[in-house]
């Protein structure tokens, strides 16, 4: 249990910075959004039910904070969560380009939600042309970033991992004893 609220703090941080730090003009379509890292490190290394719990618990957080359309971030994260679930079956999930690609289209496909969500139908492709460098840019800096995020979300939770779960070494996932 400690575990998740570790979790949930470092999210709620992140969300934090992100509502209020990032938003400023200086940081304006440098950075993406630093949940789905997240998002994508529960996915792989939780169990579904305290991952969607602390997925939605995050999505939920960052609908209230955000003052965007609530709803459309618990959405995201719930589809990018189930969606990596699904992956990691078939695919291996623990390499480091897959990972990188991973994170990118996840990123991308936020920004596809955002625009078929935010703008009429028939202004979506002219939001989309404009905002296609600030797109690219941030889909290639979550590829490039998104693994090391994850990486350090892995040494925190083998950190502070409770003694009553073990770490399997080939999957990363918590188990108990």
């Amino acid at each position: 249990m400690k575990i998740f609220f570790i979790y949930l703090m470092l999210g709620l941080s992140v969300i934090i910075a992100q509502t209020t730090i990032l938003r400023r003009p200086s940081f304006d379509g440098v950075f993406y959004d630093l949940l789905i890292p997240i998002v994508v490190f529960l996915s792989l290394y939780f169990p579904k039910r305290k991952g969607v719990a602390l997925v939605v618990a995050l999505g939920l957080l960052m609908d209230l904070l955000s003052g965007g359309i609530f709803g459309l971030y618990l959405s995201i994260y719930f589809w990018i969560f189930l969606l990596v679930k699904g992956l990691s079956k078939y695919f291996d999930v623990h390499d480091t380009t897959f990972r990188m690609v991973l994170i990118g289209v996840c990123v991308l496909g936020q920004h596809l939600v955002f625009c078929i969500s935010v703008a009429p139908p028939w202004k979506g492709t002219q939001l989309l042309t404009a905002q296609i460098g600030t797109v690219l840019w941030q889909t290639v800096f979550a590829a490039l970033t998104g693994p090391g995020i994850l990486v350090f979300l892995r040494r925190l939770q083998v950190r502070f991992a409770p003694p009553s779960l073990s770490v399997k070494k080939e999957t990363g996932d918590l188990a108990t004893k």
